[in-house]
């Protein structure tokens, strides 16, 4: 990108540079720690409100009437919570005990005693006499069969528990759990008269796990808030302030709170560590563009750009928060501006260090630096080397589908299953994209104003032939006119081998010479009649005539407003050349002492090329005027005639300021030859030919 002539230095000092920066810091720090500052309300309880405060965004509270009625409510809760009983091994195991102590007791007694109720132990006394002769009569084998039967119901209906031992329920309990064993009838109802007698209640109020269950049942109940929506008022002008009030201040932060002075300071130190990791940037890898104010000023205005409408962004609740606000932060925008009026590396740079401090805006939020870096990457690769408005509309879509996937990469990690907010973000995201492009294109003619910058599409509109300028050029100076077209042909062949910029060299290439149109008679190109102005003027006078006509072009340039870059060509395509001829006519017109003096008064006023492209339309120039002046031009002529022009030219000093490199200019002069290669081709000899046909068409001597 063209940067401006080094020769003129109308810019500010490095002072001016350095207090750029520091407002430019400054204004980038107020911006981001914007968000960070309270909004606090200096009023007591009491005080009348002098304004109307609203709320500045929606919160749900509880307030201590809220928290009051949540206590209500789960006390008339907990009081719903039924009573939890466990079962008591120790009366489980007393039961069982007493199950083992009344067959005990049976295997005691004898069968001939069993008739005399009077020898009945009490224990058992809660059977009929028919049972225990039953059970008495019974085999050993048989009796303990019965006993672990018993034992296994009452523990099975132990395991249970048993609240209160109704003897209705015990024999349904007893009955359903008899049938499994094909006990006989009397020993069914020995079992049913055991367990109903020795069964009671074994569950002991718990208090542990009621109140477990009351916790339980609890926790299911949300507790009571109020809401307040963004832009409801708080309190009107006019109202007394109430606890209320200011219990409603606090939860908004508004009350009470002061700036984070560690923030702010946190803050300008991370904006003035990006302005200089750019600064440096631009000075070891951008040095043409260093010292140049005006791109520092558009760095700080796009990024500064970035922030103020990511700020607003943050202030918009986008349908209830379904639409992340910084999916519309517009730094394809930017990265497209930067790329196209300055370079692409260095927009890849400033992006990212504007996606940093839209992060930090959005408290420090990796999902939006991710999203904001990708973007401005994408942008600023799809934007690369287009500079068509159908390519930069081309860009705009790219940019919108790659911001798609990458929202659906970001809802995919955070594992969000909602397709509305997919759909609704990948819309936004694409939009973004689309639209970025589509002001980038309306804006930049601005931007280009404002900054004094020149872009490529700028430079595409002058290279429309139909410029009112180069038709000028065409009727007025037709010679001259065809001269820029060669040129800007070899020029732009060269700058494409060198990976210069070949639009700006064929562009420069069509208007270097159009200073000519102010004498075209006096430039050889246009002289088709055969007669010279100059036999008429001294050598001086024809000098001056011929070394006029790059500040010709630059008057002519002011009157067509064309950009900077193009009067750099016109004036500095010549450098501080030597007008050669009209200075061997003035050795030998003119008695001097000093011939070295004079041929500083025969030279172009300058200045020398001091960017690729202006030494790559100087070399072209003269090389094709040299080649056009040629009779007979052959291959070998031609590659004689422009090693020489080289070898001048660099023995001349003419390239002193400018970048080629030595490896470059032999490319630049392998380029040349190549294009006259292939307009000079090998042709033919017809006049051999010719010759031969005239001979033969001669009369011959004696023929009638």
């Amino acid at each position: 990108m063209y940067t401006g002539p080094k020769w003129v230095n109308i810019l500010p000092s490095r002072y001016f540079k350095v207090i750029l920066s520091i407002l430019g810091i400054v204004l980038v720090t107020a911006v981001v720690f914007s968000p960070y500052i309270p909004h606090n309300v200096n009023l007591k309880v009491g005080d009348v409100a002098p304004v109307t405060v609203v709320s500045p965004r929606y919160i749900e509270f509880e307030s201590e009437k809220d928290r009051q009625e949540t206590e209500d409510l789960r006390r008339r809760r907990a009081e719903f919570v039924d009573r939890v009983y466990s079962v008591d091994p120790v009366i489980n195991k007393q039961i069982v005990s007493n199950v083992v102590d009344i067959f005990t007791d049976l295997r005691k007694l004898h069968v001939s005693d069993a008739r005399k109720a009077q020898r009945i132990p009490s224990s058992l006394r809660f059977l009929r006499v028919g049972q225990v002769q039953y059970i008495v009569s019974l085999a050993p084998g048989e009796m303990d069969r019965i006993e672990k039967t018993t034992i296994r119901i009452v523990e099975a209906i132990l395991s249970e528990g048993v609240r209160e031992a109704f003897p209705e329920e015990v024999e349904i309990k007893v009955r359903s759990r008899l049938r499994p064993f094909k006990l006989s009838r009397q020993g069914e109802s020995l079992v049913l008269m055991v367990v109903s007698h020795t069964v009671h209640p074994n569950l002991t109020y718990s208090e542990a796990l009621t109140k477990k269950a009351q916790e339980k049942e609890l926790n299911t109940i949300k507790p009571v808030t109020s809401a307040i929506k963004q832009g409801e008022p708080i309190f009107y002008k006019g109202e007394v302030v109430t606890p209320a009030h200011i219990f409603l201040l606090k939860q908004l932060n508004m009350y009470g709170r002061e700036a984070n002075l560690y923030k702010l300071g946190g803050f300008l130190l991370l904006a003035a560590l990006l302005g200089i990791l750019i600064e440096r940037f631009i000075y070891h890898f951008n040095r043409r563009i260093y010292s140049q104010i005006k791109y520092f000023g558009l760095i700080y205005f796009v990024i500064l750009f970035v922030l103020v409408i990511a700020r607003g962004l943050m202030e918009v609740e986008l349908f209830s928060g379904l639409i992340n606000s910084y999916f519309f932060v517009p730094i394809p925008m930017a990265a497209m501006l930067i790329s196209l009026l300055v370079t692409a590396n260095l927009s890849l740079l400033v992006c990212t260090a504007a996606s940093i401090l839209v992060a930090a805006m959005y408290l420090g939020d990796f999902n939006v630096f991710c999203f904001l870096f990708f973007s401005a990457c994408v942008s600023t690769f799809s934007i690369y080397k287009r500079f068509s408005r159908s390519e930069l509309m081309l860009a705009g879509y790219i940019v919108g589908g790659f911001n798609v996937l990458f929202v659906l990469t970001f809802g995919l990690v955070r594992e969000i299953s909602d397709v509305l907010w997919f759909v609704s973000n990948m819309l936004v995201a694409f939009s973004t994209g689309v639209i970025s492009s589509m002001i980038t294109l309306a804006v930049i003619p601005y931007i280009e104003g404002l900054f004094n910058i020149t872009t490529q599409q700028t430079l595409l509109e002058l290279s429309n032939l139909n410029h009112p300028l180069l038709k000028r050029l065409m009727m007025t100076a037709p010679g001259t006119y065809q001269h820029s077209l060669m040129v800007a042909n070899l020029a732009e062949s060269a700058a494409e081998a060198i990976h210069a910029d070949p639009v700006l060299c064929r562009v420069g290439s069509y208007y270097h010479d159009i200073g000519k149109m102010k004498r075209p008679l006096f430039f050889t190109e246009n002289q088709f009649s055969g007669e010279n102005p100059h036999s008429t003027l001294t050598p001086r006078m024809s000098k001056m005539v011929i070394a006029a006509h790059p500040r010709d072009g630059v008057e002519l340039a002011n009157k067509y407003h064309l950009p900077q870059i193009l009067k750099d060509f016109m004036l500095e395509h010549h450098g501080t050349t030597m007008v050669s001829f009209f200075y061997s006519q003035a050795l030998h017109t003119e008695e001097t002492q000093n011939p070295d003096a004079m041929k500083d008064e025969f030279r172009y006023p300058g200045p020398k090329p001091h960017f690729k492209e202006a030494g790559i339309v100087m070399l072209a120039d003269s090389v094709e005027a040299a080649v056009r002046a040629m009779e007979k031009p052959t291959p070998n002529k031609i590659e004689n005639l422009v090693d020489r022009i080289f070898h001048l030219k660099i023995e001349d000093d003419q390239l002193v300021d400018c970048p080629l490199s030595l490896k470059e200019i032999e490319v630049i002069r392998e380029t040349f030859l190549r294009v006259f290669k292939g307009i000079y081709h090998s042709r033919i000899d017809y006049q051999e030919e010719l010759d031969s046909i005239i001979q033969q068409t001669k009369p011959k001597r004696g023929s009638a």
